[in-house]
C-alpha cells in the first residue's frame, strides 16, 4: 500500500468554516433576530446582517462592505472576545493595505502579515486587546474576518502544582 501524505488544512480555514456554519445556520431559524445565550460564566450573542457590527469594530469596516454577522462572548474579568464576518467585492490585497492602514492610523500596532496562497492574515494590538483580520478572495468575492480579543495576563497559582499529590489518574514520575 503506497504512503499518501495527509492533505494540509489550516487552523484558520477550518474557524473560518466552522464560524461560518454557526452563523448561516443561525440566520436561516433565526428570522433576523439576534441569539444570546450564557455557557460558561459568559454571555454569547450571535447576529447576523448589517445591524451586526459591534460599536469596536465601526472604525474597522472596509468601504461598501456587507456584514454577514457577528459573534461575540463576553464575561466578568474574563477573556472576551468578538468576531464579524464581512464581504466585498475587492481585490484581497487591496483589502490588506486598507486594513494596514486603517488600524494604524487607529492607534494599532501591526505585528504581523502573513500571505499565504489562500488567505492573508494581518495582527495587531492596541493595549490589552488584540486584533485580527483575515482576508479571503475567491471568485470575485473577498470574505474579511475581524475578530478582538481581550487579552487577560494571569499569573498561574504555583501552588496548584506545588501541592500536587499523585493518584491513579496522574502516577508519580521520576
Amino acid at each position: 500500500m503506497k504512503n499518501c501524505p495527509a492533505p494540509q488544512i489550516s487552523y484558520r480555514k477550518v474557524t473560518y468554516l466552522v464560524l461560518t456554519l454557526i452563523l448561516c445556520s443561525l440566520a436561516a431559524c433565526s428570522n433576523g433576530k439576534d441569539v444570546t445565550y450564557k455557557s460558561g460564566g459568559m454571555t454569547h450573542t450571535i447576529a447576523q446582517g448589517e445591524g451586526s457590527i459591534p460599536s469596536e469594530f465601526k472604525a474597522l469596516i472596509y468601504p461598501d462592505a456587507q456584514a454577514t454577522g457577528s459573534v461575540s462572548a463576553d464575561g466578568n474579568d474574563q477573556e472576551q472576545s468578538k468576531f464579524v464576518m464581512l464581504q466585498v467585492k475587492a481585490a484581497g490585497d487591496d483589502v490588506s493595505k486598507w486594513y494596514q492602514e486603517q488600524l494604524q492610523n487607529n492607534g494599532w500596532t501591526v505585528g504581523n502579515v502573513q500571505n499565504s496562497a489562500d488567505v492573508i492574515s494581518i495582527s495587531a494590538q492596541k493595549k490589552d486587546i488584540e486584533m485580527n483580520v483575515m482576508i479571503d478572495e475567491d471568485q470575485g468575492k473577498t470574505t474579511i474576518n475581524l475578530s478582538l480579543a481581550k487579552t487577560i495576563d494571569q499569573v498561574p497559582d504555583e501552588a496548584e502544582s506545588e501541592n500536587f499529590v499523585p493518584d491513579k489518574v496522574a502516577p508519580p514520575t521520576d
